[in-house]
């Protein structure tokens, strides 16, 4: 079952250190994708990923938009707006601030191998942009 981006919206928050996130995100799998046409006349892509794990019972999930740049180049649209279910602290218990939080999300999206998974579903369709949700 594909899951879409803003369904992650209504997901519980989870509480982790950034030390438990890093140790569960090696075990984050696409869960959905979309794929879209961005512009008509360049025939660039751009889309939504989203990737999931379970951490004893509690559902991990983080999604991002990408889009390409020249073709089968991809990059974050966004590196700003990442959205994740994980509510990140410190060591000692404090929330980070939104910046620091972002450099980890985005640490963690530059370590899985979602490009790769881009360039899978586009051999698929035998070169075809399409929607997929």
């Amino acid at each position: 079952m594909q899951m879409a981006a803003w369904q992650l919206m209504a997901c519980e928050t989870v509480v982790k250190t950034v030390n438990e996130f890093e140790l569960v995100t090696h075990e984050l799998r696409q869960i959905g994708s979309s794929v879209r046409v961005d512009n008509a006349r360049s025939g660039l892509r751009c889309g939504q990923e989203v990737w999931a794990t379970s951490d004893g019972g509690e559902p991990i999930q983080i999604a991002w938009e990408w889009t390409e740049i020249q073709p089968d180049v991809v990059a974050l649209f966004d590196p700003m707006n990442i959205l994740c279910n994980v509510a990140l602290i410190d060591g000692d218990g404090h929330t980070l601030a939104r910046s620091r939080r972002m450099l980890h999300l985005n640490n963690i999206v530059h370590q899985l191998n979602w490009r790769a998974a881009l360039a899978s579903q586009r051999a698929g369709r035998g070169q075809t942009p399409s929607l997929s949700s």
